[in-house]
C-alpha cells in the first residue's frame, strides 16, 4: 500500500527547465489520492538554477517540499544519497530536472505496485520505441549494451537499466549503502536491488524526448566506462 511518494529531483545547471519541471511535478495528481513529497537538491549549480528554484518557492509556497543546497558538487548519485535521509514516503522515485521525461507518467509506474504485481518498477525508454530525432545513436547503443551486460550479471530481464524513472520502496532504498556519485548510480542501485530474489520487477513504457549536449545533456562517454565498471563491481564481484 502506498500512501505517500517521495519524488527526488537532483538539479545541476538546469536554469532553463527547472521552474517548469517543478510546476509540473507540484501540480501532478497521483493515482488513488497518493500524497507526494518533493525533495529538490541543487548540486552546486553554476547558473541560475538556485534562483529559479527559489522563484518557484516564492510563487507557489509549496507544502511537502524540501529544498537542499549542496555546498559542493556531489554528482547525481551523491545528491540522491543526500536526499535519502529526508525521505518520508513509502516509495521513492527519481525525477531529472530537465524535460526529457513526462512526470504525468509516474502514475503508470505506480499502477503495478498498487495492483500488487511488482515491488520494483522501471520506466523504459526503449519498449516499442524507435530512435528519436535528437537521440545520439552512440548513446542508444551504449544504453542497450550496458543493459544487456547488466542483465547477464544481475540475472534480470530489463530493457532500460539507465532510466531515470526507478520506483523503489523507500525502506529498501535506504538500506542499499550506495557508493556511486555520478551516473554509475544506475547500475549500482540495480545490481544491489537484484540481490534480493524475492523482489518482483516490472517495466512500463515511458515517453522520452532526448536533449543534445548543446541543449544541456550531461552524460559523457566516460560515464559509460564508469557504468561498465559499476556493473562488474556490484554485479559480478558483489562489492
Amino acid at each position: 500500500m502506498i500512501e505517500k511518494l517521495s519524488i527526488i529531483i537532483p538539479v545541476f545547471n538546469e536554469e532553463n527547465t527547472i521552474y517548469q519541471l517543478l510546476e509540473t511535478v507540484y501540480k501532478l495528481s497521483l493515482t488513488k489520492k497518493i500524497k507526494k513529497e518533493i525533495i529538490v537538491i541543487n548540486d552546486c549549480s553554476k547558473d541560475h538554477s538556485e534562483n529559479e528554484i527559489k522563484r518557484f518557492m516564492d510563487d507557489h509556497k509549496p507544502t511537502n517540499f524540501n529544498f537542499i543546497n549542496n555546498p559542493e558538487n556531489l554528482g547525481k548519485g551523491g545528491s540522491i544519497k543526500v536526499a535519502l535521509a529526508k525521505l518520508n514516503g513509502d516509495y521513492c522515485i527519481i525525477q531529472d530536472a530537465d524535460l526529457e521525461l513526462k512526470p504525468t507518467e509516474i502514475n503508470d509506474l505506480l499502477k503495478p505496485v498498487i495492483n500488487n504485481k511488482a515491488h520494483i518498477v522501471y520506466g523504459s525508454r526503449f519498449i516499442n520505441s524507435k530512435k528519436k530525432k535528437k537521440e545520439s545513436i552512440l548513446n542508444r547503443i551504449a544504453n542497450k549494451f550496458l543493459t544487456i551486460f547488466g542483465n547477464i550479471c544481475f540475472g534480470l530481464h530489463l530493457t532500460d537499466m539507465q532510466t531515470c524513472y526507478k520506483l523503489i520502496p523507500t525502506s529498501i532504498m535506504k538500506k542499499l549503502e550506495l557508493k556511486e556519485n555520478r551516473f554509475a548510480f544506475d547500475p549500482e542501485v540495480t545490481a544491489k536491488l537484484a540481490r534480493d530474489k524475492n523482489l518482483i520487477w516490472m517495466e512500463v513504457p515511458i515517453t522520452y524526448k532526448p536533449r543534445t549536449v548543446i541543449e544541456g545533456k550531461k552524460i559523457r562517454w566516460r560515464d559509460g566506462f564508469r557504468a561498465l565498471f559499476s556493473i562488474i563491481k556490484y554485479g559480478l564481484l558483489k562489492l
